[in-house]
């Protein structure tokens, strides 16, 4: 017999029952429809990143007490996030004293320290610009498809790390981003807060107030964020509202709400999908809460109902907050000596690209806007209601 008269022929693909194998999963013709439909929903509720760019248009914070206070949490949180790290940062006498060691002890404990890297992502020492966002937002201003594909396969040849920043600027509508710079810097910021004086200074996060305690934390630790709130004044409610209009011909569609949105209880979910809707973020008007991000670290999210169904799980988790707690209670100690005189001046909005955690990266600026000084006015502050909050008011 023939070797062709020995071949099988293959049975169609049809009938009830019959299945066809991809690697070692056999899947069976008759789930296929139901297959179909599931990655279509999903294809409809999680639509694919697109070329869209997240910007952040937000109130660099000025040199001053306030940004020596944000450095100060960051650099904590840093240290105390090194695995193995103690809580304290280590004394001016404890690295004198590590320095008399020998040469070949001392050349491990260098090595070491290279290697331990922090888990905390933020770092506004060199990769982030610590910053008061007003409006955050998915703003349509890339390439046409087509431009953006001939671009990655044509232009970026032996492209290297260090061109991110040009990579990212590549992809983006040059005629686009010049009207969305033209939109910002055609807003009037010194007759927008004419009168008012635009001050910056902390606050305890508002479900935390009270003003019968002496210990209050100007800190907040949500989830994997750590934030230092900043007083909502009306000059900042103002501008962060007034871009918000300014700029919501440019957001990109379809919207998606963010997934945290779905945690908030009612009636403040149904408010915040409206907002991030209408406005793409749900961080706007009555849900503006101006903050200064500190800290970024997943290891150190909260506790979560699966992991207390573990003892060990749950143990683990909350050591990983707890040693949050103890690294801001450290900040907060020091920044409560001075946060009757901790007070800065919005000097201007700046326009840069967001990285991790909301941060804006450092070195990503792509407009800056300073308000054109006005009248000279005399300052008075002020304790607010509850003793937490400091005011300035124009004479």
């Amino acid at each position: 017999m023939s070797p062709r008269s020995r071949c099988r022929i293959p049975q169609p693909l049809s009938g009830k029952g019959k299945t066809f194998s991809s690697g070692r999963r056999k899947i069976s013709l008759a789930a296929l429809p139901q297959l179909l439909l599931l990655t279509l929903t999903l294809a409809l509720l999680f639509p694919q990143p697109s070329r869209s760019i997240h910007l952040d248009i937000h109130v660099p914070l000025p040199q001053g007490c306030l940004e020596y206070y944000a450095l100060l949490a960051n650099r904590l949180l840093r240290e105390a996030s090194r695995p193995g790290a103690t809580i304290l940062p280590s004394s001016s006498s404890s690295s004198s004293q590590s320095n008399t060691e020998t040469g070949a002890d001392q050349t491990g404990k260098d090595e070491e320290e290279e290697v331990s890297q922090p888990s905390e992502h933020v770092d506004l020492f060199m990769r982030h610009t610590p910053h008061v966002t007003l409006y955050l937002a998915d703003f349509d201003l890339e390439v046409e498809e087509e431009a953006a594909d001939d671009t990655d396969a044509n232009g970026d040849a032996g492209r290297t790390a260090n061109d991110s920043i040009d990579q990212a600027a590549r992809a983006l509508n040059l005629t686009k981003v010049a009207a969305f710079k033209d939109a910002i810097a055609s807003l009037n910021f010194t007759e927008i807060i004419s009168g008012w004086n635009c001050p910056l200074t902390f606050s305890v996060p508002e479900e935390d107030r009270n003003p019968n305690s002496p210990s209050s934390s100007f800190y907040k630790i949500n989830g994997a964020y750590v934030m230092l709130p900043i007083s909502n004044t009306p000059c900042l409610q103002t501008l962060s509202t007034t871009l918000l209009h300014a700029l919501q011909s440019y957001l990109k569609h379809p919207i998606v709400v963010p997934s945290w949105v779905a945690s908030l209880t009612e009636p403040v979910r149904s408010a915040s999908i409206f907002r991030s809707r209408t406005y793409g973020s749900p961080n706007v008007l009555e849900g503006f809460d101006p903050h200064v991000t500190v800290g970024f670290d997943e290891t150190g999210v909260r506790v979560s109902g699966a992991a207390q169904d573990n003892d060990a799980d749950s143990s683990s988790e909350r050591s990983n907050l707890q040693w949050r707690v103890d690294t801001m209670e450290e900040w907060n100690e020091a920044y409560r000596q001075e946060r009757g005189t901790c007070m800065d001046e919005v000097q201007g909005i700046a326009l840069g690209k967001t990285g991790v955690g909301g941060t804006v990266l450092a070195g990503s600026r792509m407009g800056y806007w300073k308000f054109e000084e006005t009248k000279k006015v005399d300052v008075s502050v002020s304790q607010g209601a509850h003793g937490n909050d400091f005011y300035a008011a124009v004479d």
